[in-house]
């Protein structure tokens, strides 16, 4: 940015700092008018970059409705706090109910030596230099060296290790009697174990068995089903229920119920509709024309955004190919240019035919031979792909040439700084020029007026 510097006459009486100020005003005119087509480009790719990220959130939401495990969605509810009941989409869900008891929780193997004790967590509980560990169900021995056959020594051994499959508690008996509790890290009945090498606390025995959790399933001819944590998957396809009480005799049995999630479904036709809403809102302020006092938007007048909303219109407009209109899932468009979604009737047509209803936005077919399902969702994926898509999207390519114009134009006005800077200083140097000049004719002026006062 060029300055002014202080050149005033003092002896012409010229405020010639304003003189150059003002013929610079006029040299960088050129200047000015590329610093403002910057500052409109920079508005240009601002709402392009917008658009964009309206069009990306209509890409995700499609997406999003695109996944065929969105609709296989299902909820679980339980009638009793004592049981937590969730689904997953993970496959062909299952609808219906099951009705049970949990008849016991699962339970991980505990073993102490409370026959012996010693006096302080410091003595030796071992004349052992190892210790074992056997799974009882699997007959797998675990054996561990011992560098400090001390209590302490031993606990802090057996936690040590990460093999072993069991964890270790120094535990006061009473004051002055400490001895050592072996517990086992999973739950159920194959936890069971049993250890060899402690010989200075006598025999060990079970304080807590290991067991398996186990549901009484019916109420009349019933059967059970275990598990070796308190989770159980598969009761049903999809359900995974997870028992935190043991059922009192006199409660009553725990149903579980799992429905289709036609709520959750319609949530994400809702989530598209409003982002493709989203994106047309968007186009419509920053295309709108100038209308008496209220200003055009940025983009007035573009096509290529005027035609990206088309598109958007007319992919709904275009209903789901053979199956006909989007109407008959909910889906219509208003007159002034936006998407309208009818929840009751959507739900209404999912519970009547599930399939079908799935096909209307993830068809099978592709009836224009454009390369794109006609379901809906399928269509607006293609299309806000093709929109969005880093690099050779229609507005990656915009915002990358606004960009490039940018740059040039800043370039263009960084010369131009240059070019001033060297105009200014010409033009200082030529008015202390004529100061100068001025100076030597008033003294030769002077000179000769003292030489004819002589006379």
């Amino acid at each position: 940015m060029v300055t002014g510097a202080s050149v005033d006459g003092l002896v012409s009486g010229m405020q010639t700092s304003s003189v150059i100020a003002g013929l610079m005003q006029v040299e960088a005119a050129p200047q000015t008018a590329l610093k403002t087509k910057v500052s409109t480009q920079q508005k240009v790719v601002s709402s392009y970059q917008t658009i964009n990220t309206k069009m990306g959130g209509l890409l995700t939401a499609a997406k999003a409705l695109n996944d065929p495990m969105a609709w296989k969605g299902a909820t679980a509810t339980s009638s009793s706090d004592s049981v937590l009941a969730t689904t997953s989409a993970t496959g062909s869900n299952q609808t219906g109910s099951v009705t049970f008891k949990v008849k016991s929780l699962a339970a991980s193997e505990s073993r102490i030596f409370s026959s012996g004790s010693v006096a302080a967590t410091s003595d030796s509980i071992t004349s052992a230099s190892s210790i074992s560990i056997t799974n009882t169900a699997s007959g797998e021995v675990k054996s561990l060296a011992l560098t400090d056959t001390s209590l302490k020594g031993v606990v802090d051994a057996i936690n040590g290790s990460s093999d072993l499959g069991v964890k270790a508690t120094a535990i006061q008996l009473a004051p002055g009697k400490y001895t050592l509790q072996l517990t086992a890290n999973d739950t159920g009945a194959a936890s069971a174990f049993s250890v060899a090498g402690i010989d200075g606390l006598g025999a060990d025995v079970a304080a807590t068995e290991g067991s398996d959790a186990v549901l009484t399933v019916g109420t009349t001819n019933t059967f059970e089903i275990s598990s070796s944590s308190n989770t159980f998957k598969g009761l049903m396809d999809g359900l995974t229920i997870t028992a935190k009480a043991k059922s009192g005799d006199t409660d009553p049995p725990i149903t579980v119920g799992v429905t289709k999630d036609t709520d959750g479904i319609a949530a994400k036709v809702q989530a598209m509709v409003d982002a493709a809403n989203g994106a047309l809102s968007e186009i419509g302020a920053q295309t709108k024309n100038a209308s008496g006092d209220v200003p055009g938007g940025v983009l007035a007048g573009n096509s290529s955004m005027q035609q990206l909303s088309s598109t958007i219109l007319q992919t709904v407009s275009g209903g789901a190919g053979a199956l006909g209109s989007l109407k008959d899932v909910g889906i219509e468009l208003t007159r002034d240019g936006q998407l309208t979604f009818d929840k009751t009737k959507f739900v209404s047509a999912l519970n009547a035919d599930p399939a079908k209803t799935q096909s209307y936005f993830n068809s099978t077919t592709d009836t224009d031979g454009d390369g794109i399902k006609d379901g809906f969702a399928d269509k607006m994926v293609g299309m806000a792909d093709k929109a969005t898509q880093v690099n050779t999207g229609t507005l990656a390519q915009l915002i990358t040439s606004g960009n490039g114009t940018i740059k040039d134009l800043t370039d263009r006005i960084s010369d131009w700084d240059v070019r001033l800077q060297q105009r200014q200083e010409t033009l200082q140097r030529q008015f202390t020029a004529m100061e100068t000049a001025l100076g030597s004719m008033k003294n030769q002026s002077s000179w000769l007026s003292g030489q004819l006062a002589a006379l």
